[in-house]
C-alpha cells in the first residue's frame, strides 16, 4: 500500500534562488529549489529556517520567466527545516507550503 499522503506529486528541479524571512531581504540565503508542486516547494539552502515562519524566495532572473510565467518571488510558511551531511558540509533541506498554489500547468524548459 502506498503510504504517501501527499495531496500533489512533486516534480524534480533545479532552480538556484535566494530565501529570506518576509520583509528581510538583505539577510538572504542561496539555495536552490529542488522539487516543487503546486502547492509547495522543497528548498536546499546553506542554513535553517525556523517552523511556522513566513519567507520569500527569489528566483534567479533567468529563471523566473522560464520557469513561472506568473511569479518572480513566491511567498510561503517553512513547514520543516531538516539538516543534511552532503559532500562534507552542511546543508539544509526546508519545506515550504506556499501561501498561493502554482498552476497545474507549470512552464517548466530544459535547463
Amino acid at each position: 500500500m502506498d503510504q504517501n499522503k501527499r495531496r500533489w506529486d512533486r516534480e524534480p528541479i533545479t532552480v538556484p534562488c535566494k530565501i529570506s524571512y518576509e520583509g528581510d531581504s538583505r539577510n538572504s540565503a542561496p539555495g536552490s529549489i529542488i522539487n516543487l508542486s503546486p502547492g509547495g516547494v522543497m528548498l536546499a539552502t546553506e542554513q535553517g529556517f525556523i517552523a511556522n515562519e513566513r519567507v520569500a524566495i527569489t528566483l534567479e532572473d533567468e529563471y523566473d520567466a522560464l520557469l513561472f510565467e506568473f511569479a518572480e518571488i513566491l511567498i510561503g510558511t517553512v513547514r520543516w527545516s531538516q539538516s543534511t551531511a552532503s559532500s562534507g558540509q552542511n546543508v539544509y533541506h526546508v519545506g515550504i507550503a506556499l501561501e498561493r498554489e502554482l498552476p497545474r500547468r507549470m512552464v517548466l524548459t530544459e535547463q
